[in-house]
């Protein structure tokens, strides 16, 4: 049976180093290959003193308005998307959860008693803030960047949890 746990806790090592091993990769590939459809936006300078304008009528746009926005993917500094991190967090645990522990009848704190998703989640989401604030410091990240960051440490806890999850078929001694 201890050899069957060693075993069992190498495999969830091997496990645990592919999952960083992936996010790597995926960080790699996104740093590489940004999406078509995104705009960064660096610094806009307008020359209003070289305008000539004799008369003024109807709309004038420049560049993007606030609702285009929202229509595209477009990164300006200082900008606020309207999803913020952990608003993008909180979906991402949503989805995890659900498939990480779908073999898991009941989940179990450390300690052993029952708890929900919900809860989970809730403890999850109250470590955010500080995580976040970790990860900044010293870093100049991206939203993307640091949303990544959080995905994985996310990623690595419920799957932590999970492996202190006993199972119904190692619970008879064998």
């Amino acid at each position: 049976m201890q050899q069957i746990y060693y075993q069992l806790a190498a495999l969830q090592q091997q496990l645990a180093q592919c999952m960083e091993r992936l996010v790597k990769i995926e960080q790699k590939l996104e740093e590489r290959a940004p999406s078509p459809s995104s705009v960064h936006i660096e610094k806009i300078e307008y020359k209003f003193d070289q305008l000539k304008v004799e008369t003024l009528e109807g709309t004038l746009s420049i560049g993007l308005s606030p609702s285009d926005l929202y229509k595209q993917d477009v990164e300006i500094p200082g900008f606020r998307s309207s999803e913020s991190i952990e608003d993008q967090i909180r979906k991402f645990i949503d989805e995890q959860i659900p498939t990480i522990f779908s073999d898991c009848n009941t989940i179990k704190d450390p300690v052993g008693n029952p708890i929900t998703p919900n809860q989970v989640t809730d403890q999850l989401i109250q470590q955010l803030p500080q995580r976040i604030e970790h990860l900044q410091q010293g870093a100049s990240l991206t939203q993307e960047q640091l949303l990544a960051l959080v995905q994985r440490d996310v990623t690595h806890a419920l799957h932590a949890l999970k492996s202190q999850q006993t199972h119904p078929q190692g619970d008879d001694g064998q």
